[in-house]
């Protein structure tokens, strides 16, 4: 009965293999194509700054470009990705839905 239990037991290895299976992997930034979020570093001409989503209840930072600067706070709308990591951006109006 002892490998059941203890720190390398059947039952310790098992708990581990369903949390890492439940664990679901953050979206690609193809997958956040369309998504809405808002600047939370500011986005410079010809540089990049950062965007906040909530994916699934969760933040999630993505690096982000986009056309014209981009201040702290401006709501934003995923067009593009440009690699896994990151993504290129545009202003959503002020009475645009679904932006957190």
């Amino acid at each position: 009965m002892g490998w059941f239990r203890g720190p390398g037991g059947l039952l310790t290895g098992f708990g581990r293999s369903l949390l890492r299976r439940r664990a679901k992997a953050s979206p690609t930034a193809d997958a956040m194509v369309g998504a809405a979020g808002h600047v939370v570093t500011p986005i410079p001409r010809g540089g990049y700054g950062e965007v906040l989503f909530s994916v699934g209840g969760r933040p999630l930072k993505y690096a982000a470009r986009a056309h014209t600067p981009l201040a702290l706070g401006a709501r934003v709308r995923v067009s593009s990705a440009l690699s896994p990591s990151a993504i290129e951006v545009a202003r959503l109006g002020p009475a645009a839905d679904g932006c957190p």
